[in-house]
């Protein structure tokens, strides 16, 4: 059996296809959440650390430096 995939909108308590359905009363589906937009104050927030981070010395001053004292850790 292959999967399909249907448009819908929920309207506050369930979710309304956009289009006819062939299924039998009572069958469970799966149904995919999208990831809602960032807010303005999370893509700010994101920015400032990108900045920050971009602004600031590196901890070590190669990556063979930075791999010769992770070593020397358990």
């Amino acid at each position: 059996m292959s999967a399909s995939t249907l448009q819908a909108e929920f309207d506050g308590r369930v979710f309304v296809p956009r289009q006819q359905v062939s299924l039998p009363v009572g069958t469970t589906v799966e149904v995919l959440i999208p990831p809602a937009e960032p807010s303005a104050e999370d893509d700010r927030e994101w920015r400032d650390l990108l900045q920050e981070i971009h602004g600031s010395e590196p901890a070590f001053p190669t990556v063979d430096e930075a791999l010769r004292q992770s070593r020397m850790r358990p």
